[in-house]
């Protein structure tokens, strides 16, 4: 029987869609999550075996990875994350996986005193030290995020409130991470990826001023951007129920924003997929409903 690749995070915006993407490809996979009713709502994909798993807990880990070749890593927003991932990988080693994609952020490899990137980085060390072969994924801030996190803005005040200023972003489409993530996975000429790091993006910067111009273009409706400090995201956050490590983090990365670290444009996609990336005016093309 065909070894499965087991994919954490299953549950979350990029890895459910990993998952998915795997299913379309025949591909056998273990999709690792915390709460199997929560991934059964998703509904039913061909050739997914699910697993419960607890990052904390290294016998749930061993028995997920029973029967898998290749691992698909992507851990929960933490101060823990090097932790977990020193987890997963301790149980890698244990069950011969012989290729770990893991994903991780843009701006990882930079000295940047950035909690985010710093836990990302440590993480990918720790799997450079495994020994087991690897490719890192670094994305930047993603497309989906206007339908998760600021959707029920856009749809009950016609706006999305943020403290980035005039930053440009070069926004990346999930289905893009997810497709490089399966093609470095399932590609038959493998070894090409071992070793290396992708820095995923879209194809162009864009300020958020933009991205409400074309989500108005895309739902028919005026959406504006309204730049907010970071006292009034902090109290947002607050009354959202974050909790104070996460609203830090969260912060740190919009004064990257501000300053211009994430308006990088790469070629990563299209090196790999051997076709352009998804842009922003497809996206909301495409996800218009979410914003009506």
């Amino acid at each position: 029987m065909a070894e499965a690749i087991l994919v954490t995070g299953a549950t979350g915006t990029v890895g459910s869609e990993v998952v998915k993407q795997l299913s379309s490809a025949e591909q056998k996979v273990r999709a690792a999550v915390h709460s199997a009713t929560r991934f059964s709502s998703k509904g039913k994909l061909k050739g997914i075996e699910l697993t419960e798993i607890d990052y904390n807990n290294p016998e749930t880990l061993g028995e997920a990875f029973k029967g898998t070749n290749k691992l698909f890593l992507l851990t929960p927003s933490s101060p823990k994350a090097a932790e977990l991932a020193t987890n997963l990988v301790n149980e890698a080693k244990k069950a011969g996986i012989r290729h770990i994609v893991k994903q991780s952020v843009m701006g990882a490899d930079t000295s940047l005193e950035v909690e985010h990137l710093r836990l990302h980085r440590q993480a990918e060390k720790i799997i450079e030290e495994s020994g087991i072969p690897f490719t890192f994924l670094r994305p930047n801030d993603f497309m989906q995020n206007f339908i998760n996190f600021y959707g029920p803005t856009i749809k009950s005040n016609n706006a999305f409130y943020l403290p980035a200023e005039d930053a440009k972003v070069s926004f990346v489409d999930v289905r893009d991470i997810a497709a490089v993530a399966v093609k470095t996975l399932t590609d038959s000429a493998n070894s090409k990826h071992i070793g290396k790091a992708y820095t995923i993006t879209g194809p162009e910067a864009l300020s958020y001023h933009q991205v409400a111009e074309i989500l108005s273009q895309a739902s028919g409706r005026k959406i504006d951007y309204v730049n907010v400090s970071e006292e009034v995201t902090r109290q947002g956050m607050k009354d959202m129920g974050w909790d104070d490590w996460l609203i830090k983090t969260t912060l740190q990365l919009f004064d990257l924003y501000r300053k211009g670290y994430v308006s990088q444009v790469s070629s990563a996609v299209e090196e790999v997929l051997e076709r352009k990336s998804i842009s922003f005016t497809r996206f909301a093309k495409d996800y218009t409903q979410a914003f009506r």
